[in-house]
């Protein structure tokens, strides 16, 4: 799962998935949402270099060293996890389907402070 913030914490886009076409479909939505992207901050997944140079935009893209550039994201997914029981384990409950994800997704953040812009 992928997600985007504007520097207010608000979510501008997000795409459920982990593929190299997940994180083009990411940058492309954002892109259309904010216009010009100055910076983008990732983990180490090797998948964001190569979409990235793919999309001819790998000068804006750094590896964030440690945590400080890339809290609020994980800070959003820890608390995904704590609220919605279909990201927990797997072996406990989970969605068949990537609709279904997006949805619950959409749902959360729209009931929480997390409001999309």
């Amino acid at each position: 799962m992928e997600f985007l913030f504007t520097g207010q914490g608000k979510i501008v886009a997000f795409v459920v998935g982990n593929t190299l076409e997940c994180a083009k479909e990411l940058y492309n939505k954002t892109e259309q949402k904010v216009g010009n992207i100055e910076r983008i901050y990732t983990d180490g997944n090797s998948m964001y270099k190569s979409a990235f140079s793919d999309l001819g935009v790998s000068d804006l893209h750094i590896v964030a060293p440690g945590k400080s550039e890339t809290h609020m994201i994980e800070a959003i997914n820890s608390s995904i996890r704590d609220n919605l029981a279909r990201f927990n384990r797997r072996s406990k409950r989970f969605s068949r389907t990537l609709e279904i994800l997006n949805d619950t997704l959409l749902l959360f953040f729209n009931t929480k402070k997390y409001n999309r812009t």
